[in-house]
């Protein structure tokens, strides 16, 4: 139930009464938009209740490509080549024009509708088709709020807030006030909406796991320990048979095979966004990428790749860096000119503009847990799961909390990459920021990256000056001046009142 393939079925899309975009105005709730469902008429099988969740579902692919290239280019991973739009140009530089549609925020808050619409209205089909159990319900209403809850947390990431849409298809008011919550505001407001949907003994796997988003949110409240508890249980498959914690099953150049078959990466992937351009759904990323060239890789991120001290004793990351995350191409006949380019979704060539999106992965976890270790002071946990892991240390060397990790290889083990070493909590972060860069590249996570450790040090010119490192002279001290304001690190959001 965690990955969904070919979702082809948008049944609820027609019906959608409310859309909100940064330009949005007086007809924010467009009551005359479509009509309304009158829930006893299309609730009532089992097939009614999969096609309206897989439709909340649907939503994720319009979703998905995008946050990717705005992450990017807003940070210091990507920047825009000479055949870019005026829009990527824009967030390259940090100008968010209301208009620009890289950054529409309306089809997060579709599929938040939709969710309302339909959590609601499962519980009545238990009643009319035996096929469709108690069992199946708790499931389905388990995957639909932490969805939910993932739409709103991104948001909140991108705008610095969220209105909060009490309403649903068939019950929106469009003249009801919206209320709108900071980051943190909604931070303790998904943490109580996910709570009731744990228990340690849960066999559930959700699509978009509970425990991941517990753990990323209590880490952006800075309750470290809480945030390791949730990380930890994440990556444990405690009670599921199962786990995800970094192992040799996609070590060296197996790692590939994690942006190839991302449907059958069980050990690994949480939770994947899937594509298929034979049944019209286009991943845009190989477009921007690749056929269009108009973003690219950063030299920084080039060099950062080229600098690692891999297992061989040389230079160079050799399983994540250049010809698998990243490539070098000539564009001119006589090869005068070369530059750059993003690989990491173009390495099935077989299959055009069908390359999964990943959204969350073991190894993505995993550093989450060494920052939270690190910030709890346990500096030998946090390199380790950054290293080589606990899987290279007896049972009795292991630390309690991970004598279950036997089979966990570490972030840099997995692609033998040398040990980073680091005394200080400072030092240690830098690390394990530096690694999130390359194991996560062109993955949606930089950015979001960099905000929460600027502003957990209340340090803006850790943000400023990473981002500026991508520009020259004039250009980059006005990035610099600019990304030192933390107002500036938001996306712009119209309110609604």
């Amino acid at each position: 139930m965690k990955y969904y393939k070919n979702i082809t079925r948008l049944t609820l899309v027609s019906a959608i009464l409310f859309s909100l975009s940064i330009s949005c105005s007086e007809d924010y709730f467009d009551t005359d938009m479509g009509g309304r469902i009158n829930p006893s008429d299309h609730y009532n099988t089992f097939e009614d209740a999969i096609a309206s969740y897989e439709g909340c579902f649907a939503y994720l692919q319009d979703i998905a490509d995008k946050m990717i290239l705005v992450d990017g280019l807003r940070s210091d991973l990507t920047t825009v080549t000479s055949n870019a739009p005026r829009e990527m140009i824009d967030i390259n530089i940090h100008e968010y024009a209301t208009s620009n549609s890289y950054i529409d925020p309306s089809p997060f808050y579709k599929m938040i509708v939709n969710i309302n619409e339909v959590i609601p209205n499962l519980p009545q089909i238990v009643e009319k088709d035996r096929d469709f159990d108690s069992t199946m319900l708790e499931l389905l209403t388990g995957n639909l709020v932490s969805l939910r809850s993932w739409a709103y947390f991104t948001l909140a990431k991108l705008n610095g807030e969220v209105a909060l849409v009490d309403g649903s298809l068939s019950s929106v008011d469009p003249g009801k006030p919206l209320t709108y919550l900071t980051k943190l505001e909604l931070v303790d407001y998904l943490i109580n909406e996910l709570l009731p949907y744990v228990d340690e003994d849960d066999v559930y796997r959700y699509v978009v796991d509970h425990y991941v988003l517990l753990g990323e949110l209590y880490l952006e409240k800075r309750n470290y320990a809480e945030a390791s508890k949730w990380l930890k249980f994440a990556c444990d498959g405690v009670a599921r048979g199962y786990d995800y914690m970094v192992t040799d099953d996609y070590e060296e150049e197996g790692w590939w095979n994690l942006f190839l078959n991302s449907a059958y990466a069980e050990a690994d992937i949480f939770t994947a966004v899937p594509y298929s351009f034979e049944h019209g759904q286009k991943n845009m990323l190989e477009q921007w990428m690749n056929r269009n060239y108009e973003v690219k890789p950063t030299n920084k991120l080039a060099n950062l790749y080229a600098s690692q001290k891999n297992g061989d004793g040389g230079l160079g990351d050799l399983y994540r860096g250049a010809g698998v995350t990243y490539d070098s191409i000539f564009l001119s006949p006589d090869n005068s000119y070369g530059g750059l380019l993003i690989r990491k979704y173009n390495l099935e060539l077989s299959l055009p503009f069908s390359s999964d999106i990943i959204l969350y992965r073991s190894a993505d976890i995993t550093l989450l847990l060494a920052e939270a270790q690190n910030c709890m002071g346990n500096y030998s946990n946090a390199l380790a799961l950054l290293n080589d892991g606990f899987g290279n240390l007896s049972t009795a060397a292991r630390p309690e909390d991970f004598k279950r990790w036997r089979n966990n290889e570490g972030v840099r083990g997995r692609v033998v990459l040398k040990p980073r070493i680091g005394a200080d909590e400072l030092t240690i972060e830098n690390l394990i920021m530096e690694e999130r860069a390359m194991e996560l590249a062109f993955e949606g996570k930089r950015w979001f990256d960099l905000v929460r450790v600027a502003e957990r040090r209340n340090d803006p010119a850790y943000l400023a000056n990473a981002i500026a490192s991508k520009f020259e002279g004039a250009e980059a001290e006005n990035m610099r001046s600019k990304l030192m304001n933390p107002t500036n690190w938001y996306l712009p959001l119209s309110r609604v009142e």
